[in-house]
């Protein structure tokens, strides 16, 4: 079986939890056949395993600014905008001349949507869509706020919304990462199923080398550490950054905050550390004493959760991070959606001896539910079997 999976983003190594979904899935999928993963790679790039790099050549995704900013600013006037189908037929042309005839394609993102519909078409492949969140409500909670006027922002998100209803009716089978994205697509047809994202346990539970890199760090081994992990080139996680920065660091003196991931903000306090990306996550978790997610915005599962709860740390996080998680406030994580409860929250653990581990025995438990292995086999039967 050939499967072609297409991202606009490099997963590989992944840096951030979309591309390590991306990532996980095509490992898993490359146990059925080999797995060509279209994404605008460098071109002497040789991945692992049974996957294979299909370089997207298209400066429409190379740049940032274009793939993601001027493609959602063009839904105010359409949502297949032209900056959309000139993408389509760039990607179309470079996968016309590297992939053979496939039997699966596995859209990642809308952006692609018009390349893997046309592919599809071309072979008589089965067409998965997978929805890392839902992209019109992400874009509406983004535009809430800032200074484009309303009505402009409104038909933005109608437009998107529309161009987003019409892939998840039209692909053969969609993969939503919970239940609350799948219901705000209720009345469209589609074969529907919900894998949220997920972690590899064995691996956060090996702890890694947490000595070292507390020392690496230049963390204090009596200093208690919250830590925030997020890639900061995307805006809800640079918000998180900054409203940890701003709202809880200056609350609690003694603690350091420690912010992992890639481009973090320059952020001036004196007990804000953010080394950005860490290879030893296992480390990072266990070294801390509090995990956080204060994330405002965003939808679908968030993969840091994940990693929280298999690292058994406590967390404080507010609703939106733990959407579409079977997490229950004041049992498995403390939920906040404000500075206030939040505060509240983290003095309550940094206190309570036994708290703490009343969070951090649920979340242990929570987490083993949240294996990449158990979760990704609800792909299996979205592909074609034998009789098909």
């Amino acid at each position: 079986m050939n499967i072609l999976q297409l991202h606009i983003d490099p997963v590989y190594p992944p840096t951030n939890g979309g591309e390590t979904r991306v990532w996980k899935t095509a490992e898993h999928l490359s146990s059925f056949g080999e797995v060509w993963l279209a994404c605008p790679w460098q071109h002497d790039l040789e991945l692992p395993g049974g996957v294979r790099a299909v370089p997207l050549d298209t400066v429409l995704l190379r740049r940032k600014a274009l793939r993601i900013y001027a493609w959602n600013a063009l839904q105010a006037f359409d949502g297949n905008h032209p900056l959309n189908r000139l993408l389509t037929r760039a990607v179309l042309r470079d996968l016309h001349r590297q992939v053979p005839k496939v039997d699966v394609v596995v859209c990642e993102t809308l952006q692609m949507w018009g390349a893997a519909q046309q592919f599809a078409e071309r072979f008589d492949a089965k067409l998965l869509l997978t929805e890392h969140n839902a992209d019109f409500d992400n874009l509406r909670q983004n535009l809430a706020g800032t200074p484009v006027p309303a009505p402009i922002a409104d038909r933005a998100v109608r437009n998107l919304r529309e161009y987003e209803r019409q892939a998840v009716s039209r692909a053969d089978a969609v993969v939503f990462q919970s239940e609350s994205d799948r219901e705000l697509f209720a009345g469209s047809w589609m074969c529907a199923r919900v894998i949220p994202n997920g972690c590899d346990v064995d691996e956060i539970r090996s702890a890694g080398d947490p000595k070292q890199l507390r020392e690496d760090l230049g963390i204090p081994s009596d200093t208690p550490v919250c830590l925030y992990v997020g890639s900061f080139d995307y805006g809800p996680n640079r918000d998180a950054a900054h409203f940890i920065a701003r709202e809880l660091a200056p609350a609690f003196p003694e603690v350091t905050f420690l912010l992992v991931g890639r481009d973090p903000p320059q952020l001036d306090r004196e007990n804000v550390l953010s080394p950005g990306f860490v290879d030893d996550l296992p480390s990072a978790l266990a070294l801390s004493d509090i995990a956080l997610c204060p994330l405002s915005t965003g939808s679908g599962t968030k993969l840091k959760m994940m990693d929280y709860l298999a690292a058994g740390l406590p967390i404080v996080t507010t609703t939106v991070g733990a959407a579409g998680i079977s997490i229950e406030d004041g049992e498995s994580a403390l939920v906040r959606d404000d500075a206030d409860g939040m505060r509240e929250a983290i003095a309550t653990l940094l206190s309570s001896e036994a708290t703490r581990d009343r969070l951090s025995s649920n979340a242990a438990a929570l987490g083993t539910q949240y294996d990449w292995e158990q979760l990704l086999s609800g792909y299996d039967s979205l592909l074609p079997s034998d009789d098909d």
